[in-house]
Parts: structure tokens; sequence; C-alpha cells
């Protein structure tokens, strides 16, 4: 009894298209605990596999689009991937996703007993503010990306202006269309959360127009009887996030064309893989000769 029983998992479909477990099985708070059950073939089928519990998983941020400014600086391909690289692989959290839907009621009483009736006015979704933490490395190359992303991209405060535009072809903003838009200084980025495998897609939030709203805490002090300290820089975002069925059957199309299947005690590159011949010349250590 230990198979799962036939249609235990509801594969997606237009209206939901995530994979996930069928809510006829696994109920175990009727009568007494359904452990397993008698198919209409007689095979028993263990129905405590339908009661899997859901565990929340990291999500994978997916940079969709940058911050276009970045096509008139010297070197884009570079800022590009600094862009990419940042969000994607540098950041130690991910915070304030949220789509929980919240509905409005009006109501009235009915007879005198205190109870009331109530009727549907509105549906809200809660809105996402999104917060990124990353570690500050050696020359604070993330905090200065963030102060130059500012001043260059959206606004220097000394100018008023975003200084990228110092680099713009004459006359005026022909090199943009003749308008410096939010398309200039924002991202578009997918949120997915993957099931255990990493294939399965079970939530997922496209956000865009996202920026930054700070470079981070950027101060200095001394104190000689205290040590050094590290960094960490906190980003609060603004943005336009949405959670909804195009958007996980679009998470799902884009998880499934991810390579990110290595097997990391097999597959992993080392950074040394042989005594490095000048230490190999050496007759000293746990080989040298007696």
């Amino acid at each position: 009894m230990s198979d799962r029983i036939q249609n235990a998992v509801s594969s997606g479909d237009n209206l939901i298209p995530q994979t996930r477990l069928n809510l006829v099985f696994g109920g175990q708070s009727g009568y007494i605990p359904k452990i397993g059950r008698k198919g209409l073939d007689g095979s028993n089928f263990g129905e405590w596999i339908s009661n899997q519990g859901y565990v929340k998983k990291n999500v994978i941020p997916i940079v969709l689009s940058y911050p276009k400014f970045i096509d008139h600086l010297q070197e884009p391909v570079e800022w590009r991937a600094v862009f990419k690289s940042l969000i994607e692989t540098h950041a130690l959290s991910i915070d304030g996703l949220t789509s929980g839907l919240t509905v409005e009621t009006d109501e009235h009483a009915v007879g005198g007993g205190g109870e009331f009736q109530q009727e549907i006015t509105d549906v809200k979704r809660e809105r996402s503010n999104i917060t990124t933490v990353f570690k500050e490395k050696a020359g604070k190359p993330i905090q200065m990306f963030f102060d130059f992303y500012i001043r260059y991209g959206i606004m220097d405060p000394d100018t008023k202006v975003p200084l990228i535009t110092n680099y713009f072809e004459q006359p005026g903003l022909e090199s943009v269309g003749g308008m410096y838009s939010p398309a200039d200084y924002t991202a578009t980025i997918l949120f997915i959360e993957p099931d255990i495998t990493h294939k399965t897609v079970v939530d997922a939030w496209l956000s865009t127009n996202l920026f930054p709203h700070s470079n981070g805490d950027r101060t200095g002090k001394r104190n000689v009887s205290e040590a050094g300290e590290g960094l960490e820089i906190s980003i609060e975002w603004g943005g336009i996030t949405t959670n909804n069925s195009a958007v996980l059957q679009m998470a799902q199309e884009i998880l499934e064309s991810m390579n990110i299947t290595n097997i990391p005690d097999i597959q992993v590159e080392l950074p040394n893989t042989k005594v490095n011949s000048s230490l190999a010349a050496i007759d000293a250590g746990f080989d040298a000769s007696r």
C-alpha cells in the first residue's frame, strides 16, 4: 500500500496552470484518518501520500528586461550582465512578494437577533513591496552600482536630471524616441517559486516598472576601540506586480527552458584539480622523502 491513487494529482489546465494535489483525496480530518484506499480495480493505494504538506521554496528571480539607459553606456553588454547577475545570483534575500486577496463587503441587519447579511462590494489584491538584501563585496561594488543607477538612470540630486542624458545624441531626445520614459530606468523581473524538483511552478509573480528607492545605508565613521564591520544593503523597489494564470503559465515555460539540472557532487567545477607545480617541486610536506 504505497502507490499514489490514480487521479491524486491534478495537472495544469487553462484556469489553474500549476500541477497540484487533487483535494478529492488525502483529507485526514474526517471520521477516521484515511491512510489507505481501495481502488476500483481492487488494489490498495496509500491515500496518506495525498496528505503531503506544502513547504515554501526560495523563489528564482529571472530578469526579463533591464533599464534601457544602460544601452547608452560605453560598455552596455557588461552593465547588462552586472544587473542580471546582481538580481539573480547576488541577493541574499528577496521579500515582499504577495498576492493575497481581500473581499470587501457591505452589510445589513437580518432581524433583531444580531445577525447580518453581507454583500460583496469589491475585491483587492494585496500590494507587493519588494525588498532585496545584499552582502556588500570588497570595494563596495553593489552600493556603487545602485548609486550609479539612481544618479545616471533616475535623477542626480544636484542637477535634478538623469545624468545619462549627457550621453544622448543631439539634438534633444531622438536616441530614446523623443521621450525619456519608465522603460529607460525600470526593469521587469519574474519571480518563480518552484517545487522540490525545480521542474514545476508552484507560484509566480511578475513585477514590472521596478526601480530602486535608495542605494542602501551609505555611511562612514571612526572608532579605534571597535572592530570593523561588514555591510548588508537593503534595497526597497517600486513597481507593479501581478499574479494570475497567465503569469503562472509563462513561468512554467521559462522554468522548463532553464538549465538547472546539474548534479553538484559530480558536475561541479573545482577551483583546483592538481597540486600547484611550484609546490610539487618542493621536497617537503606529507609526501616528502625521508
